[in-house]
C-alpha cells in the first residue's frame, strides 16, 4: 500500500486511496458552498462537482444503480463523512476543521496580509478560495496546501491557546501565533507582524487579567515595531509602551515578583527603549538595573546552595 508523506497532522502516512477520498469530499465541501457563477470558479473540478451535489441532493440519484459520473464514490464519501465519529480522521478531519473556523471566521473582518499566492489555490484551514488573500511567509513549498487567509490563521491559533492548558498556554499561544504548524519555521515580515497584532488584541480580550501573558504578547509585538516609521506604527508602539508600563504596575501590586517576572520587566524595558528614542536610555537604565538584580540574586542563591551542602 502506497503511502504519501506531509507535514500538516493529516498528511502522516496517509495511504492513496484515503487522500483521494480526503480530495473528493474537499471538492464537495467547496461545491456545496461556492457562491461563483457556473464556470467562474477558479478552483478545479467545482462545476463538476456542483453537478454531481446537486444530483446528489435533489434525490435524482438512483442508489447503487445509479451511473451519473461520480456520483457513487461521491455517496461513500459523503456516507463516510456522515458516520464518522474519529476527531482525527485522515479523510475527514481536515474538513470538521474547516467548518469550525468558516463558523469563527463569521463575524470577522478579512485583514490584509502580504505574500499573495495566485488565484488557483485555496486555504489549507478552511479549503475555500474567497476574496481574501491568501498568504504564507514561511519556508513551505510543497504546493497549494502551504496557503491559507490570515483570518483563518488567527482563528485557527486563537483555538488553539483557548484548548491549552493553564500551565503551558503562554507557551502555546506564542507558537500558535508565531510558527507555522507545517515546516514549525517562524512567519515573517507582514504575516508575522499582522499576527503578532492579533494575538496582543486577542490576550487583552480573553485572557487580560493574566498579566504575565498580556505583557509577554506586547513584547514580542513591540519587537515588530522597533525601527517602524510609518505614523500608525509609532502611534501603536507609543500606545503599547504606556500599556506596558501599566500592566508591570498592576503585577507589582499582587506581590508576585519573582525572577520570572523580573526578567520578563527587563526585557519590557529593554524593547520600549529600543523603541522610544526620547526615553531610550531611562528605559534601558531600568532593564541593566533588574538585571543585575537577578545576577546577584542568582549567585547568592548559588552561594546559599553550596553552603547548605556542608551543614552538618
Amino acid at each position: 500500500m502506497n503511502t504519501r508523506r506531509g507535514s500538516g497532522w493529516w498528511e502522516q502516512g496517509v495511504s492513496d486511496s484515503q487522500h483521494n477520498r480526503r480530495e473528493r469530499l474537499v471538492l464537495l465541501h467547496h461545491a456545496a458552498n461556492c457562491a461563483s457563477a457556473e464556470g467562474r470558479c477558479k478552483i478545479s473540478r467545482c462545476s463538476e462537482m456542483k453537478r454531481v451535489w446537486k444530483h446528489i441532493g435533489e434525490g435524482i440519484c438512483k442508489g447503487d444503480k445509479c451511473d451519473y459520473p461520480h456520483c457513487n464514490y461521491s455517496r461513500v464519501v459523503l456516507s463516510h463523512y456522515r458516520r464518522c465519529k474519529n476527531l482525527t480522521c485522515v479523510v475527514c478531519g481536515p474538513v470538521r476543521d474547516a467548518d469550525k473556523l468558516q463558523e469563527a471566521n463569521k463575524k470577522r473582518k478579512a485583514p490584509v496580509a502580504g505574500f499573495y499566492h495566485d488565484d488557483r489555490s485555496y486555504c489549507r484551514l478552511c479549503l475555500q478560495g474567497g476574496d481574501e488573500p491568501l498568504v504564507r511567509d514561511c519556508i513551505c513549498r510543497s504546493g497549494r496546501a502551504d496557503f491559507a487567509h490570515l483570518s483563518c490563521m488567527i482563528a485557527d491559533a486563537e483555538n488553539k491557546s483557548r484548548q491549552a492548558s493553564d500551565w503551558n498556554r503562554m507557551m502555546v499561544t506564542r507558537e500558535s501565533f508565531t510558527r507555522c504548524p507545517n515546516c514549525n519555521e517562524e512567519f515573517q515580515n507582514v504575516v508575522l507582524s499582522n499576527l503578532l497584532k492579533a494575538r496582543v488584541i486577542f490576550v487583552k480580550r480573553e485572557f487580560e487579567n493574566d498579566h504575565m501573558m498580556y505583557l509577554h504578547a506586547m513584547v514580542d509585538r513591540m519587537r515588530a515595531l522597533v525601527g517602524k516609521r510609518s505614523e500608525s506604527d509609532r502611534a501603536e508602539g507609543e500606545e503599547m509602551c504606556s500599556k506596558m508600563l501599566t500592566v508591570i504596575e498592576e503585577i507589582r501590586k499582587t506581590n508576585t515578583q519573582n525572577n520570572a517576572f523580573m526578567l520578563n520587566v527587563a526585557t519590557a524595558y529593554n524593547v520600549m527603549g529600543s523603541f522610544s528614542s526620547m526615553k531610550a536610555e531611562e528605559y534601558h537604565g531600568k532593564s541593566r538595573e533588574i538585571m543585575q538584580q537577578l545576577k546577584e540574586d542568582h549567585e547568592i542563591e548559588a552561594m546559599a546552595f553550596e553552603t547548605n551542602q556542608f551543614v552538618l
